[in-house]
């Protein structure tokens, strides 16, 4: 189908600006900047979209989709289409879904239910080529993958200390990965056992060396971290000798009291890595999942059993101090869904004050939901202040990214992430918005991307003004407004707040 979208402002890749225009698309590709005096007849076109009032720009980039398992169960991808999102990058926070032999699927699926949830789904791909080939072209959005520190070292070592055998292993699936598509290494600072290759400096070394071979990307993934400033530092340094890009993934994923001291750190960061891009969630206040604060052992053994465990003293102490929040910051938190019906009233309650209210401490209210259903218990927490998010945006290299599945319940920001950025923080100004949701990912990632003669049809029709997402906890999967088109590949993927089913989504630096 050839398309013409016509009286729309247009894109200019070089300029950076809009221009009065058409746009034509001829076998999948853009062939010009169509107007009156154009050599293509207007009836030409298979397809016409009038885009008087709307402005045509390239596809949105979300370089922190969770969307890892959710491309093989909802190949559709609505929940990116709908915010405009042409290409995400997935293999995030240093756990994925391979390389991961079957005999090891077990292993993994703690840690892959956690971050990218549980659509009981038959695992029928082990190496990183088998699992790209299962997306390329059948899934509604391109995508870049990188591959996840934590996967590899589980599939190297059950060591959390890597002998030289489980370093050469590890260092092995790496280079096989990016041979087979892998952009680079997604690694937490934070998540066992990533963050103990992380804390390795050989380690380290052995994979920043390779990763300059490869030409390839370091992700360090910053969630849960209680010391964000260092661990920036640690990453640009590693980044910085080995002369290799920068992805400071997941930032102010936790409350920081000195989130100030990051801004001018991110800005020197910028001068020594070149190659650097940073992600934020535009939202201000995160929501929490009570059961992902618990150590794994309370996952592990049936309700009766912690009931048991529970009455010990120790055990119940030794539950709270395992967890990775402060009581200064539990004092923060709000309640905010819960299942147990003497609560219920509480919800949207601090607990401090509800704690107050009810004549208990906080850990009391902790352990009670803790006993009764700690899978059905939702915190929401100010995450960073908005003064701060604004100041973020402002820098040309941070970016806005969405979070994803959390225990197969899809999460507000999946939906809402990209409108919320364009309302709350580009000042409605389109060139703002197609440079840092589209051009800047896409010149880090080194891909062809833009309204460019001859690239492939990657854009959307987006009326900037009437962009609004009322995605929130209780209505998650609210579709955004202004979004009127989404082209994947040079086909209409997402038009009037609908999927096509058009899957012609290709994995991008995939050899």
């Amino acid at each position: 189908m050839d398309i013409l979208v016509n009286n729309v402002q247009v894109f200019d890749n070089l300029k950076k600006k809009f221009v009065s225009g058409g746009l034509a698309i001829i076998n999948k590709r853009i062939v010009e900047v169509y107007s009156e005096n154009s050599s293509i007849p207007f009836d030409h076109f298979d397809r016409v979209i009038e885009g008087k009032g709307l402005y045509a720009m390239p596809g949105f980039f979300d370089i922190h989709s969770r969307g890892d398992l959710a491309m093989v169960s909802e190949p559709s991808r609505l929940s990116a289409l709908s915010q405009g999102i042409t290409c995400e990058v997935i293999g995030n926070d240093g756990f994925g879904v391979a390389p991961i032999k079957h005999t090891n699927y077990m292993l993994h699926s703690q840690y892959v239910a956690h971050s990218l949830g549980n659509p009981q789904l038959k695992w029928h791909w082990e190496t990183t080529s088998q699992y790209l080939n299962l997306l390329h072209e059948k899934n509604a959005t391109n995508l870049i993958f990188y591959a996840p520190h934590g996967t590899m070292r589980l599939e190297a070592s059950l060591n959390t200390s890597l002998s030289t055998t489980g370093l050469f292993a590890l260092t092995h699936l790496l280079e096989k990965a990016m041979d087979e598509g892998a952009a680079g290494i997604s690694i937490s600072c934070e998540q066992s056992p990533s963050c103990d290759g992380w804390k390795n400096d050989i380690e380290m070394a052995a994979i920043a060396t390779l990763l300059k071979k490869k030409n390839g990307i370091l992700s360090v993934c910053l969630c849960g971290s209680s010391r964000p400033f260092r661990e920036i530092e640690r990453a640009v340094q590693i980044a910085k000798t080995a002369g290799i890009k920068l992805h400071i993934s997941r930032l102010f994923s936790t409350n920081d009291d000195n989130a100030e001291e990051i801004l001018p750190l991110l800005e020197k960061s910028k001068k020594e890595v070149p190659g650097l891009l940073v992600d934020v969630s535009p939202y201000p206040t995160r929501l929490l999942k009570l059961s992902n604060i618990l150590p794994y052992w309370v996952k592990e053994i049936s309700s009766e059993e912690l009931r048991l465990k529970l009455k010990k003293v120790e055990a119940v102490q030794g539950l709270f101090d395992s967890l990775n929040l402060k009581e200064e910051y539990l004092e923060k938190v709000k309640l905010v869904l819960t299942s147990k019906k003497e609560f219920k009233k509480h919800e949207g309650y601090l607990l401090e004050h509800m704690a107050m209210e009810r004549d208990e401490t906080i850990y009391d209210i902790l352990l009670s939901l803790v006993l009764f259903d700690a899978d059905k218990t939702f915190f929401e927490y100010e995450a960073v202040r908005p003064d701060i998010l604004k100041r973020l945006f402002d820098l040309p290299f941070v970016v806005p990214a969405t979070s994803g599945y959390l225990d197969s319940r899809v999460m507000p920001d999946m939906f809402g992430a990209v409108p919320t950025y364009i309302r709350n923080f580009s000042d409605l100004d389109p060139v703002k918005i197609a440079t840092k949701l589209a051009m800047t990912p896409a010149e880090f990632y080194g891909v062809k991307w833009g309204i460019k003669k001859s690239y492939k049809a990657n854009l959307l029709i987006l009326d900037p003004a009437h962009i609004y997402s009322e995605a929130d906890f209780d209505n998650p999967r609210s579709l955004a407004e202004g979004i009127e088109c989404v082209i994947v590949n040079g086909r209409i993927a997402f038009e009037k707040n609908k999927s096509s089913g058009i899957r012609c989504g290709e994995v991008l630096a995939w050899s």
